[in-house]
């Protein structure tokens, strides 16, 4: 059971025990701080060499698929002129709509 000195002497605690514990929020708002920095740089740096690597992939694709569209020209420039003029009609009927 609390008595009256209990309460008082509780009384001169209560602004050294808020400024403890604002103290302790202070530092746990610093180190999620700090841990949200190191986590957003690491996920930043995965980020990047997905994107490069990435990146390299769709460029060596792009010159695989254009040396192999080239190539199909060179040996077959009639056919390749008839799926032009193809592709032209069937483009040109469908703007028309």
């Amino acid at each position: 059971m609390a008595t009256k000195k209990n309460v008082v002497s509780m009384k001169q605690d209560v602004p050294a025990q808020l400024e403890v514990l604002r103290a302790d929020v202070a530092n746990l708002a610093e180190a999620i701080k700090l841990q949200a920095k190191a986590t957003v740089a690491e996920k930043k740096s995965t980020i990047k060499d997905v994107t490069a690597e990435k990146t390299e992939l769709v460029k060596d694709r792009y010159s695989e698929l254009s040396t192999k569209a080239e190539t199909s020209i060179q040996e077959n420039p009639l056919t390749s002129i008839a799926v032009a003029v193809g592709a032209g009609i069937v483009l040109g009927a469908l703007l028309r709509r």
